[in-house]
Order: structure tokens, then sequence, then C-alpha cells
């Protein structure tokens, strides 16, 4: 059955846009929006068709991807262990503390960190980001001018000269036997 153009007219208002208010709307008053928004959750609520994954489509993990060591896991986590400490010693105010945390990251560069450096692992890119992420942070942070001036010469002194001992699982620290404290001494 053929439908004239005038049922088809009646059956589809038409959409004009209406110039005083700016918006498109049908002839029967309703706007092109509310048209637009009703197909959209109609598609919404009505149900999908299932698709079937096929085995082939299915992801697996390459055996031979780098797969982090325990020995980089631990680099990695002492890293943002350090980052941490050192921000939020910058944010309190513990001057000696940072100037501790800077210190143990020269003394781990020279040292332990160095085989991370100057190493060929599989996730070298990796470690050397992570690595250059702190590097980066510390020389913006300008603690030659900045920090290390609002802690005493004398603490300075005695920090070389004594016993500092820092626990890297914890990052605390402790000189001549006890606690490491702030100014004054």
């Amino acid at each position: 059955m053929l439908i004239d153009d005038h049922e088809f007219e009646e059956l589809n208002p038409i959409i004009h846009e209406n110039e005083e208010e700016g918006f498109i709307e049908a002839e029967n008053g309703g706007s092109f929006m509310s048209f637009l928004l009703g197909g959209i959750f109609a598609n919404m609520i009505m149900p999908k068709k299932e698709k079937t994954i096929k085995l082939q489509e299915i992801h697996k993990p390459n055996p031979s991807a780098n797969l982090m060591s325990q020995e980089e896991k631990d680099f990695l986590s002492c890293i943002w262990s350090i980052e941490k400490e050192i921000k939020k010693a910058e944010k309190d105010g513990k001057w000696v503390r940072l100037y501790c945390l800077l210190q143990t990251v020269r003394h781990l560069n020279e040292t332990e960190w160095d085989k991370f450096i100057e190493g060929n692992y599989g996730n070298q890119e990796i470690l050397d980001q992570n690595l250059l992420v702190l590097l980066n942070y510390i020389l913006e942070i300008k603690p030659e001018t900045v920090y290390w001036p609002k802690v005493s010469d004398s603490v300075k002194q005695d920090l070389e000269n004594g016993g500092l001992r820092v626990d890297l699982e914890d990052l605390s620290y402790t000189f001549n036997g006890k606690p490491l404290t702030e100014e004054p001494w």
C-alpha cells in the first residue's frame, strides 16, 4: 500500500527552526532535542545483541615480555618512597630530614643504585625514567640555595662527622644511635 504525500506529512511532523527561540522544534510542539534524546534513551534500554568473542581475539600475555625482577621492583619502590618523603619533609618544614633524604639520594646514586644506572635491565627505560623524575624534582627545588641555608652549618657538620644511619625500609634516620631530631640539637 502506498502513502500519498498528504498522509506522509500527517504521520511525520515537519521539523523546522523556530527563529524566535533559536532551536529546532517539530510542528506539534516537541523540540528536536527531545526527539534526539528519546532516540538515545531508547537505544540504551533496548536489548543489545551479544557479541561472541572468538578465541583468537582474546589477548594472551606474551611469555617473552620483560617482567620486573624483585630487585627492579625494590629499586622503584625505594625511589617512590624517597620522593614521597622528600615532598612531605619539604611541606612540613622538616629541614634536617630533607637534608638527610637528599644526602641519601646522593649516596645511593653513588653506591647501590649504580648498577641500575649503568645496568642493562630488560626494563631499563622504566628504571631510568623513574630515577630521572626524582632527580629532576630535586633539581627543581634548588636545595643548595633554598633549603641548605635553613640547616645550620654546625648541624651539617655533626651529620657528616657523626653516626647518621638510614633504614631504607621505612626511611627512618638515627644519629649516634638516637632517632634524628630537627634543630635545635
